[in-house]
């Protein structure tokens, strides 16, 4: 009875232990013994989403040795580079038109569509990547700010890289301010106590609503002057034709064009695309694409080239009934249209294309395919706006069910081994909604116009993008921890730097296609707006739900090893965005591209030193005072 007694009282402490233990412990063991571990040890089952990875590697492919887990990780790798075409496309194809869209129907201008639609859906990922168990202890003030300086760097780098432009100086440099002003209260937030109150969350998140209050008002303002200017031109234009009078309306001409520029978001004519062409052929007879202007094509030379043209405008209500005739049957070419719509590969962007585009088209198109098959396209520059009806009446039963599924799975977190277990105890009464819903859609709708409500395919659209992004997004994350621990680096280092780039990565995907197609003003708001939203909304909403923040001493793990680097790395990025952006008058040139590229090889550089002890980082050593 003894015996028994204290093998009870070990396999109890045993137990304890492996709840406290790190999954880094995993590394240090033999591999034959490493799926116990795997399964035992409660800070592994914090590092995994859609897949188990640890039990994956460990119990279902039984790795041998390290040359194994190597290779593994390479596949890990491929992986990454996987989630990042599925973000990419989603963007071009799915939440671009959305967002452009919404900013359309909402009357918005460019500079508040960037900071605020095209932010959150940016930012987004990256809040409810703060509030996964993953995150809980981890030093989340370094992950964001790191975040911040790559999508700044990299993001904006990029977009004036390949397409220089004019901006508007007194938004960009007031959204500057607002993103300086956002991380320092931040930082004062961590410091202040040593731990986070749920009032320094609300300031957090009162400081958004009064940025978002200050770019409507701008926005205002903007609009009630261009309507004075009208006026006061119209009443010059009657006035006796003086030199005082001439110069007096030129001035006042010179100021309504600037305003003008940055009064309403529009359609751009383009076909402008990263991820792929949206040219298709169809039964028709014609490209689902029309359009004369091809967009502005990527130019990867050094010198700084002169501004294009505006892409021209599209009649979006021509778009809508290009294809449409009375005469038509009410189904004509609905099968041949369902089926062109399925296939992956476009033939003209196949035959273009040449060895390395057609690998990239096959690689893409399983992963096109299943896209299509779930998520609809509204897209005011495609012919129909899109809109394919058998597949879109598929599309209404498909495409509910699987989010519901998704979503209901992630949040129960029941694994069948290695992978996430799929529940459809709720999305299968979905079914009752839906399909008489496609039912009534099929018999009531056209193939050669889409019905008056096929803007409500936009809520369908947008939620699968953002949600497929945001699963990408925390993969990408997990996938990344997964490798730093395999290969020994820090949870901290991995953050800032392959976290970072991947994070910054999804960011540049959705900003070059905007600003290739004539949103380059949207997109670098938003290369502000998003870090910006990250630091305030999203710092603050998982400080909020995150109970280990009000602890003392929590600002010491939510700043981390690399906290204060990435801090300075911060502020000289912002500083030294706002010297170019004056030295430059505020014009975006590919020298300030490559500036930037340079900087983040620096920031780069120096979190690589620190992670092997070569240097000492920017903050002091700790002290701990002897009890």
């Amino acid at each position: 009875m003894e015996d028994t007694r204290n093998e009870t009282f070990v396999d109890e402490d045993f137990v304890t232990y492996l709840k406290k233990m790190s999954c880094l412990a995993v590394m240090r063991v033999e591999y034959d013994e490493r799926c116990a571990l795997a399964r035992g040890v409660e800070d592994c089952k914090n590092i995994i989403n859609l897949f188990n990875y640890f039990e994956m590697m460990y119990c279902k492919f039984h790795i041998p040795n390290k040359t194994v887990e190597i290779g593994i990780m390479c596949i890990f790798l491929l992986g990454v580079f996987l989630f990042l075409i599925l973000m990419g496309h989603m963007v071009e194809t799915h939440f671009g038109p959305v967002l452009k869209i919404l900013c359309l129907k909402l009357h918005m201008n460019e500079y508040l569509a960037g900071a605020t639609i095209l932010a959150f859906g940016n930012s987004l990922p990256d809040v409810f990547a703060n509030l996964m168990p993953i995150r809980a202890d981890a030093a989340v003030f370094t992950i964001t700010i790191g975040n911040a300086v790559s999508i700044i760097l990299i993001s904006g780098g990029t977009v004036c890289f390949l397409k220089p432009f004019k901006m508007n100086g007194h938004s960009t440099v007031r959204d500057l301010l607002f993103l300086f002003l956002a991380c320092e209260v931040l930082r004062f937030v961590v410091f202040r106590g040593g731990k986070v109150t749920v009032y320094e969350c609300a300031v957090l998140v009162a400081i958004y609503i009064i940025y978002i209050v200050v770019n409507i008002v701008d926005l205002i303002l903007a609009r009630l002057t261009i309507r004075m200017l009208r006026r006061e031109i119209a009443i010059l234009k009657q006035y006796p034709k003086t030199v005082a009078n001439k110069e007096s309306l030129r001035r006042k001409q010179t100021a309504l064009s600037e305003l003008l520029k940055d009064e309403m978001i529009e359609i751009n004519d383009t076909e402008a695309n990263i991820f792929g062409s949206k040219t298709r052929r169809s039964s028709w007879g014609n490209d689902q694409r029309s359009s004369a202007n091809n967009g502005d094509k990527p130019n990867y030379s050094i010198g700084t080239p002169k501004p294009n043209s505006r892409p021209s405008t599209i009649d979006i209500n021509a778009k809508r009934k290009i294809l449409h005739s009375d005469l038509n049957p009410k189904n004509l070419y609905l099968f041949q249209e369902f089926f062109e719509s399925l296939v992956p590969v476009d033939v003209d962007e196949w035959h273009s294309s040449g060895c390395c585009g057609r690998t990239y088209l096959i690689i893409r198109a399983p992963i096109v395919f299943v896209c299509t098959i779930f998520v609809p396209v509204v897209d005011y520059e495609l012919d129909k706006h899109g809109w394919s009806k058998l597949l879109n009446c598929t599309q209404i039963i498909t495409n509910p069910m699987l989010l519901i599924t998704v979503m209901h799975s992630m949040v129960n977190w029941t694994y069948d081994n290695w992978y996430i277990r799929l529940n459809f105890d709720i999305s299968q009464y979905s079914l009752i909604l839906t399909v008489p819903l496609a039912i009534i859609v099929f018999f009531q709708s056209r193939t050669d116009l889409p019905p008056r409500y096929h803007f409500c395919f936009l809520i369908l659209s947008g939620l699968s993008s953002m949600i497929v992004i945001m699963v990408c997004a925390t993969e990408i994350e997990v996938l990344s921890s997964i490798v730093g621990i395999v290969f020994n680096l820090t949870a901290n280092y991995m953050a800032i730097t392959f976290g970072s780039l991947a994070n910054a990565t999804s960011d540049m995907i959705a900003n070059m296609a905007l600003a290739l197609q004539g949103y380059e003003k949207m997109a670098f708001a938003a290369i502000f707006g998003a870090p910006f939203f990250s630091m305030v909304i999203g710092m603050g909403v998982a400080f909020y739900f995150n109970e280990n923040v009000r602890e003392e001493g929590s600002s010491f793990w939510l700043y981390g090893e690399h906290g204060e680097n990435c801090y300075v790395f911060f502020v000289l990025t912002v500083l030294c965005t706002l010297w170019w952006l004056l030295t430059f008058n505020f014009f975006a040139r590919r020298s300030a591209g490559i500036f930037s590229y340079f900087l983040y090889s620096l920031f780069l550089l120096y979190a690589t030193l620190i992670e092997l002890d070569w240097v000492h980082e920017f903050a002091d050593d700790q002290i701990f005072e002897p009890e």
